[in-house]
C-alpha cells in the first residue's frame, strides 16, 4: 500500500488514479497533518511513502517522512518537490530518501514506485 500525500488536488487525483491503474493500492492524504495521523493509526505497514515537501499545516513533507521513519524505518520515502534545490543530498545518503522532481509524469512515479516496492 502506497501513502500518497499532496495538497494539490489535481496532482493527487492524477497520481492516485495512475498508481491504481498500474495495480498499486493507494491511500491518499491532502496534507501532512492527515498523513501523520494515517501513519500513526495504520493497522498495517505502508510499502511506500510519496509526499510533497511543501504543504500547509503543521506537518510538511519532511515531518511526514520523519513520522514514517519512526513508525516503519524500512519503508522507502519519495519526496516530491518543484524546488529540488531544497532537497539536501544528505537526505539520500543518510536517510535513504528519493527525490522526484516536479513536474513529473505519472509514469515517472509508477516506474520509481515499481523499483521501491
Amino acid at each position: 500500500m502506497i501513502l500518497l500525500v499532496d495538497d494539490e488536488p489535481v496532482i493527487r487525483e492524477i497520481m492516485l488514479e495512475s498508481l491504481r491503474e498500474a495495480g498499486f493500492g493507494v491511500v491518499e492524504a491532502a496534507d501532512g497533518d492527515v498523513a501523520v495521523r494515517l501513519i500513526r493509526d495504520a493497522p498495517e505497514r505502508f510499502d511506500l511513502l510519496v509526499t510533497d515537501i511543501h504543504m500547509p499545516g503543521r506537518s510538511d513533507g519532511l515531518a511526514v517522512a520523519a513520522a514514517m521513519r519512526v513508525r516503519w524505518p524500512e519503508v522507502p520515502v519519495v519526496i516530491a518537490s518543484g524546488r529540488p534545490d531544497v532537497f539536501d543530498a544528505a537526505w539520500t545518503a543518510e536517510l535513504g530518501y528519493h527525490l522526484l522532481k516536479k513536474p513529473y509524469r505519472p509514469r515517472d512515479l509508477i516506474q520509481l514506485a515499481a523499483t521501491l516496492v
